[in-house]
């Protein structure tokens, strides 16, 4: 009989145990799958451009798991950055950048430098320096990445490249509308000195022929117009390589597969 009760209760603590540990498991199974299916939804919705369910997802995900939060943080400005947040889009990156692991980290780069040439691109018009500024942290970005998150031929790789030529190409359109507007001025001050000479001269010497004057006129008008035509191709060039650039980016959408319209997307 003390046998039968002592067998008893060792079952009646196994059974208790068994519980116990079955319950922890399932709590924990679901603890993961919750925060697995928020990471996959945030991702999910951004490629269907629901980058408000996105940015819900991503957030509920920094919420629940306090493992690879660099995740939740790239989604989430990602999403922000895909609507013109980019304020609240360079904070959420630049966290995620702070605890990317290296495998993660070009990924994390490449959407943060579009932040960057994106807050440039806004205030390029009204202050050139902190546009440049941008610009520079923005190949900045790109440039001190690991290699090993971007081997040879890899699609970090040909994106990174892609974003460089982009915003260089940007930065060398301001610096060409900087210089070009600094030199319009001067040849309107220096038109305006130049007529302001012929009138005078005109008056001094009303006896001079016309036909000197003609020719006179002649050697100097290809000169100016030769040399101003080309500074203003130079602009054009410059500013149609980052158009160019901007729209490429745009068709292409995250990822590169195309087909994506509004609104303006990093990768």
């Amino acid at each position: 009989m003390n046998r039968l009760t002592s067998l008893w209760a060792r079952l009646a603590r196994m059974t208790k145990i068994n519980l116990i540990l079955g319950t922890v498991f399932a709590l924990l199974f679901g603890y993961i799958a919750m925060a697995t299916y928020f990471g996959t939804a945030s991702q999910v919705r951004y490629t269907s451009n629901d980058f408000p369910g996105a940015k819900k997802a991503a957030t509920a995900f920094l919420r629940v798991s306090p493992f690879q939060r660099h995740i939740g943080y790239y989604n989430r400005g990602t999403s922000e950055a895909a609507v013109g947040d980019y304020d609240a889009a360079q904070t959420d990156l630049e966290a995620a950048l702070e605890i990317a692991p290296t495998s993660a980290e070009c990924a994390v780069r490449i959407n943060l430098s579009f932040v960057y040439e994106k807050q440039a691109d806004q205030i390029a018009a009204q202050d050139h320096d902190q546009s440049q500024e941008l610009y520079d942290r923005s190949l900045k970005t790109l440039e001190d990445a690991p290699e090993e998150c971007q081997p040879k031929k890899s699609e970090e790789k040909q994106k990174s490249g892609q974003a460089k030529e982009r915003v260089e190409d940007k930065k060398k359109g301001e610096q060409a509308k900087e210089e070009g507007s600094g030199d319009d001025s001067q040849d309107q001050d220096s038109k305006d000195s130049d007529g302001k000479d012929e009138d005078s001269k005109d008056k001094s010497d009303d006896g001079s022929s016309s036909e000197g004057d003609d020719e006179k006129q002649g050697e100097k008008e290809p000169d100016d117009s030769s040399g101003k035509s080309e500074r203003e191709k130079k602009r054009e060039e410059l500013e149609k390589r980052g158009e160019d650039s901007d729209r490429q980016q745009q068709q292409q959408g995250p990822g590169g597969n195309g087909g994506r319209s509004s609104p303006d997307k990093p990768w």
